[in-house]
């Protein structure tokens, strides 16, 4: 299906500040060729409350947003909190560095800003599924389970902050500055902060004192979580590395509490980032409504299964989805929303 519409389609431009300060010179380029075609309205909004208001009054202009992946991933939540994904496609006009932008390259999109504008203007509709947790929180690529410790800065724990979702080598710069979300100690001040979304590293997060007091209660309660949470975290008596989690798929026992898990990988089935089975990820799963899940309980041990449906229960651990910080938790259920958002890719994407 063709991305492009009749002549006089208006398109909402919602540009990342961290993008205009990134690569201004990419963002003018964007904005001149898509107004080339469309009648374009441009917004660069200052904080999350400011970009859900832009989003609720949207009417039926066609998203586009300028930024890096974490930009597209506060939009896609913010519609998708709203119940608004099934009102048009989104197109993402990646300005980013490195692994910044590799989810949206990993979904088809073109890594070029041009190019990227070129296929919003001519380009077509993918539908592609989400990965949605119990309390509403989207994964747009994949998500991580590391075999050991609470992730963020501190001792032991530098290395494993270092791999991204898939192993991919991000660092998560945000570990300090973003609220983890969960049921974890310490998260209720945090969630009061920042509702699932507080982001400053792609511009739209608290702003001004209360973005200072924000950004320090997150630093406090986040180092308050990680003193509780180690000694729940070592394995049993030393040895390899892994966590005590129970991990079930659709119903089915992957893994019980008895044994220590060292990995857990989960991948939506559109993104190839971070796949281990060939370059740039390989090919990508079936689009058949189910994630992929590789979970590795020892050196050269791993099992793989694709599932609709997948539960990790431990005594608390941390996560990363689409690069992004979560947890601590105790539990925590993914479930596969088939189809649930249209992105704008290349035609032959």
């Amino acid at each position: 299906m063709s991305a492009a519409q009749s002549a006089g389609e208006a398109l909402l431009v919602v540009v990342s500040p961290t993008a205009l300060a990134l690569d201004g010179e990419s963002v003018r380029v964007a904005r001149d060729v898509l107004g080339a075609s469309f009648a374009v309205k441009t917004v660069t909004p200052g904080d999350l409350a400011e970009l859900e208001r832009v989003l609720s009054r949207k009417g039926r202009k066609r998203l586009v947003v300028i930024g890096d992946d974490r930009a597209l991933h506060q939009v896609v939540q913010l519609l998708h909190r709203h119940s608004e994904l099934e009102a048009g496609p989104v197109g993402i006009i990646p300005v980013g560095k490195g692994n910044k932008v590799a989810l949206a390259r990993s979904l088809g999109v073109a890594s070029r800003p041009v190019d990227a504008a070129r296929a919003v203007a001519r380009g077509a509709e993918r539908r592609l599924d989400l990965l949605v947790d119990e309390e509403g929180g989207v994964v747009l690529g994949g998500l991580r389970i590391p075999g050991r410790g609470v992730l963020g800065p501190g001792p032991g724990t530098a290395a494993a902050a270092r791999v991204g979702p898939g192993g991919t080598g991000q660092a998560p710069e945000e570990v300090g500055d973003t609220a983890p979300q969960g049921r974890g100690p310490g998260t209720g001040a945090m969630r009061a902060c920042s509702p699932r979304a507080n982001n400053s590293a792609s511009g739209w997060g608290h702003s001004g004192l209360v973005g200072a007091w924000c950004t320090q209660l997150g630093r406090t309660a986040m180092t308050a979580a990680r003193i509780v949470a180690a000694p729940l975290l070592q394995p049993r008596g030393g040895g390899a590395p892994g966590q005590f989690l129970r991990v079930e798929a659709d119903g089915r026992l992957l893994a019980d509490a008895d044994h220590p898990v060292r990995l857990i990988s989960v991948w939506n089935a559109a993104s190839h980032e971070g796949r281990p089975d060939g370059a740039d990820g390989g090919p990508a799963a079936p689009d058949d409504g189910l994630m992929e899940v590789l979970l590795s309980s020892a050196p050269g041990r791993s099992s793989r299964v694709r599932a609709q449906r997948i539960t990790v229960t431990g005594g608390l651990f941390t996560y990363e989805a689409d690069h992004a910080l979560g947890g601590p938790v105790h539990e925590r259920t993914w479930t596969v929303e088939p189809g649930a958002w249209r992105l704008t890719v290349p035609p032959a994407a």
